[in-house]
């Protein structure tokens, strides 16, 4: 084999591994592509069905808006009032039955349904444990307890 026919071979090589990269690069940009279309179906869907995240009272006035990229549109003294998350604004809610514990969650209405009553979807719960308490059950309860267990 003479110096020539090496370079040759050589140049062949890098040729073809040039052919590669680019076949690898093209599919790169393919994958990449089919991704973006992924994660803005992913925000249309989650856009429409707010997660309802689940956290810790005491996590209300942390910082929570940064972390699910919200952005606070209000506040108050005791933190954000309302909220946008994917191009719909949440407002703040609380509860006002004691026996279900503090709670302070955000919702937005989802207009009326076929059944005339408004809907809400909720972005974000806070809330403490509720101390359980146990309703008293009705004698009617007790007594189709009774029979079931009878059988």
């Amino acid at each position: 084999m003479n110096a020539t026919s090496k370079e040759l071979t050589l140049a062949d090589m890098l040729a073809a591994l040039a052919a590669t990269m680019e076949g690898l690069s093209s599919q790169i940009q393919s994958l990449t592509e089919s991704m973006k279309r992924i994660e803005t179906a992913q925000l249309a869907i989650a856009s429409q069905h707010p997660p309802n995240w689940k956290r810790p009272l005491a996590s209300y006035q942390n910082g929570w808006p940064d972390a699910i990229n919200a952005f606070v549109v209000a506040n108050d003294e005791w933190g954000p009032t309302a909220v946008s998350w994917m191009g719909h604004i949440y407002t703040r809610r609380c509860g006002e039955n004691k026996k279900y514990g503090a709670a302070i969650w955000f919702s937005r209405s989802t207009g009326k349904g076929e059944d005339g009553e408004v809907g809400y979807a909720r972005l974000i719960t806070f809330s403490d444990d509720a101390k359980p308490e146990a309703s008293t059950m009705p004698e009617y309860v007790c007594n189709a307890l009774k029979a079931v267990q009878r059988k």
